[in-house]
């Protein structure tokens, strides 16, 4: 039985190593890995990644010293700085009133992120989960080579929610999105990273691309939302920007549309409301393509379409065994 064990190396992975970004909180200049814990495959294109933090020399995303969290995220860098990249998909769960921002982590915003139970947080290569401490929400995450998977265990709640920022980029914000209600568990669309929004070197990286998404709900879509924040042309909207304070009045003042299965935007974000009983689980599929949405589709349907959340994390933990 021990050989056999030590055959299988994914149980030696700790995905927390060099997931660090904070000089003053680390106590140390060196070291700063600037990786993510967030799920993944080997050479996968989707990371299913906390993020804790918009842009800086945060590019991961995630620094371990931080205690909150603002969304789940589909695509991450690692080992990144300069402003970095990517943060695509900016998935929360959350209860309650709706809010439209992450907030501001020392309070001078009040927003949807949520502090975290350290003692919760666990990785392994390909999967990963902590428990949101504001909202009493367990969320894991696991991945496919082209798609990721959320896993939510909710409290008793007549308001629980799931909500997605389509603008958010660690280093910026996306230039235009799309989103489509396609039935009562699928949206898809797109959003579109140029370097006149930040991103790589707050512009200077010339990042210049486009994630295209198809992600269905075990819950059926029937109370939804979308806002679209009203940007003025010519607002520059690199990470500084984003991050101000003028800028997330701006999208916090948006009003929701109800009733909208369809639109384009500079600042768009989505939600679906439901109640939960004690324990409930809610799951969610997203798959993402760099060339189209029905690529995007394909993948969905070739790599996770009628997979469990426990069977990907299974798959992902044999390709981490054959590829270490």
């Amino acid at each position: 039985h021990r050989a056999e064990a030590d055959a299988l190396p994914a149980r030696y992975v700790n995905p927390f190593i060099g997931a660090s970004t904070n000089i003053d909180a680390a106590g140390a200049y060196h070291g700063l890995g600037k990786t993510f814990p967030g799920a993944t495959t080997p050479y996968g294109m989707v990371q299913v990644n906390p993020n804790t933090i918009t842009g800086g020399d945060n590019g991961s995303g995630y620094s371990y010293e931080h205690t909150t969290i603002e969304g789940f995220a589909m695509t991450q860098m690692s080992g990144i700085g300069w402003f970095g990249e990517m943060g695509n998909f900016l998935v929360m769960p959350t209860t309650g009133e709706l809010t439209k921002v992450a907030g501001k982590e020392d309070g001078r915003m009040a927003g949807y992120r949520s502090t975290i139970d350290k003692s919760s947080e666990k990785a392994t290569a390909g999967y990963y989960s902590v428990r949101l401490s504001d909202y009493d929400i367990t969320v894991e995450g696991t991945a496919t080579p082209r798609c990721g998977m959320l896993r939510f265990t909710y409290p008793e709640h007549a308001q629980s929610r799931i909500q997605i920022d389509l603008a958010r980029r660690v280093g910026g914000s996306s230039d235009e999105q799309y989103i489509k209600v396609v039935d009562e568990n699928t949206i898809d669309g797109w959003m579109r990273c140029t370097p006149e929004c930040g991103g790589w070197g707050n512009g200077d990286g010339n990042a210049n691309y486009t994630v295209h998404y198809y992600a269905t709900f075990s819950h059926p879509l029937k109370n939804y939302g979308i806002w679209s924040a009203e940007i003025p042309d010519g607002f520059v909207r690199k990470r500084d920007e984003v991050d101000s304070m003028p800028y997330m009045q701006l999208v916090a003042s948006a009003p929701v549309m109800t009733g909208v299965s369809e639109i384009t935007g500079k600042n768009l974000g989505f939600y679906t409301e439901f109640a939960t009983r004690q324990g409930e689980t809610v799951e969610m599929k997203v798959a993402i393509s760099y060339v189209d949405i029905e690529g995007a589709r394909k993948n969905y349907e070739a790599e996770i379409k009628d997979k469990t959340f426990d069977e990907v994390v299974s798959q992902a933990t044999d390709l981490w065994n054959r590829a270490l």
